[in-house]
């Protein structure tokens, strides 16, 4: 009979752990028939943002999200000019009121520098899956909003206070918060306020990196779904490898990870430390650094690659082999001979257009606008390009417009005749290809990899595809064709025009 109440304890355990609804309404006539998303930050490493529910809102205003949580996150809406924030938790209906409607201007939307401005949504009711009411002192938006809004103007005048070195006492801060919002009986809260003081002491410079290891993260839970967490770990283990590599034991990790590429034989290495008790804590640590590390010189990336590749077959950790996942995608995504991010958008004759209805010629992907003044002067020179080059090489650029007939009428009155795709259908396109600013250009193989990331601008680009394909011995083929003319090339020689080979 024990045995069998035991196993009841334990698959009551595992349903308890098993994800739950999380509801999300209210009324905003002011949105009415806007798409809304609701998003959240599933890796705060590679920072990926993850779509978790979406509506259209109603035309009486009415709006409605559901979805799946397993524990406490924050979620957000793109309103506009704002990020408008809800910590949703496991089996709790929200009933919150958006802020007023604010749309960016056309020149905010374009510009791939501007911030959206970061607020709470406020709520309005929150009940829990049996329907009571949870009341709004213990409700987790308001404790903290509550405490950002003590916190924050400590933070800033500590942060301000070191700069300008004064003395800072981070220990009476912290101690001073902890007093006034602990316990609140809000297991994530809790964990917020505990972490967001241990910031005070990384800032204050009063604590060391290996005291802020044992303090908060050595033998403590993997908090790998609160930001407050996260953003103290991100900065404790910033540059890991680099400080351990300059310790007598630590010698050992540059023919570990870029000779050996061993998993194993690196996690025994940093176990040495002392720092990283538990598996999962060094395994996190790792993968943290062998995400920085691929944008520092001090490493192979090929090697840092295949260690990642072990960390996502080899953990016992489920959550890790997603954030693994997640970190390959983002390092390879824009990386010379990697398949570039996908993208399905509608073209000038309103056709879906991927990447795979390329394949089998060069691709010059353009990214940009029909207003910028700098992308028409690009399609001036892309008009002799297209003339002497379609055959065997397709110009496509992606417009930033804000409505698809702009683009549409653009092209019919420009009489361009390469391909113009709209990036409404995925705006996430923008993100997905890093786009800072316009134009920006990619080259693309004919086996759909990138060959150049970024590209050449179009005045720039001929000269360095011709390099490419004598490079490839494509040169004799493609002439022999009729695909190239061999007398326009060797008049540009002539003319003294010189070769591109800069990559």
């Amino acid at each position: 009979m024990k045995k069998y109440l035991f196993i009841l304890l334990l698959l009551c355990r595992a349903l308890s752990l098993r994800a739950q609804q999380v509801e999300i309404s209210g009324n905003a006539p002011r949105y009415a028939g806007e798409t809304l998303k609701v998003k959240t930050t599933d890796n705060y490493f590679s920072l990926t943002e993850i779509t978790l529910a979406e509506c259209t809102v109603a035309a009486n205003g009415d709006f409605y999200f559901v979805f799946d949580l397993s524990s406490p996150r924050v979620t957000w809406l793109y309103l506009g000019v704002f990020k408008a924030r809800l910590c949703t938790e496991p089996g709790m209906r929200y009933i919150v009121e958006l802020p007023p409607r604010t749309d960016k201007t056309q020149e905010e939307a374009e510009s791939a520098f501007f911030e959206t401005v970061p607020i709470y949504l406020q709520v309005l009711s929150t009940t829990d899956k049996d329907g009571r009411i949870v009341l709004a002192q213990s409700e987790v938006n308001n404790l903290l909003v509550r405490f950002d809004a003590v916190y924050n103007p400590v933070y800033s005048q500590l942060a301000e206070d070191v700069m300008r070195q004064r003395m800072v006492y981070p220990d009476s801060l912290a101690k001073a918060l902890l007093r006034q919002f602990l316990p609140s009986g809000n297991p994530y809260f809790d964990s917020y306020v505990t972490y967001r003081c241990g910031l005070l002491y990384y800032v204050g410079r009063t604590t060391n990196v290996k005291r802020l290891s044992n303090d908060y993260f050595s033998g403590k839970p993997i908090l790998q779904e609160n930001e407050a967490y996260m953003e103290l770990f991100n900065l404790t283990y910033r540059d890991y490898f680099m400080y351990f590599g300059r310790t007598q034991e630590g010698r050992a990790i540059y023919p570990v990870v870029n000779e050996r590429k061993n998993f194993g034989e690196l996690k025994q290495l940093l176990a040495q430390d002392g720092v990283l008790a538990g598996d999962s804590l060094l395994e996190l640590v790792i993968m943290k650094n062998l995400f920085d590390e691929f944008y520092s010189n001090r490493f192979s990336r090929q090697s840092l690659l295949s260690l990642i590749d072990s960390l996502i077959t080899r953990t016992s950790v489920a959550a890790y082999r997603q954030m693994g996942a997640q970190i390959r995608e983002k390092i390879t995504k824009l990386l010379r001979g990697y398949a570039p991010p996908a993208f399905s958008l509608y073209n000038q004759d309103r056709e879906l257009v991927s990447p795979e209805s390329y394949k089998g010629k060069y691709v010059y992907l353009m990214f940009c606008t029909t207003q910028n003044y700098v992308c028409l002067s690009q399609y001036e020179l892309l008009k002799e390009i297209y003339r002497t080059h379609s055959k065997w090489l397709k110009i496509v650029v992606i417009a930033v417009d804000e409505h698809f007939e702009d683009m549409f009428e653009f092209r019919r009155k420009s009489g361009y005749l390469w391909d113009f795709l709209h990036y409404a259908h995925q705006p996430g396109v923008l993100e997905a290809y890093d786009i800072r600013t316009f134009p920006a250009y990619f080259l693309i193989d004919p086996e759909g990899k990138l060959l150049l990331s970024p590209a050449p601008e179009a005045g720039e680009i001929e000269q360095r595809l011709y390099f490419e394909l004598s490079n490839k011995g494509l040169w004799d083929e493609y002439a022999k064709k009729g695909w190239i003319d061999r007398t326009r090339l060797q008049k540009r020689l002539e003319e003294g025009t010189p070769p591109y080979f800069s990559y």
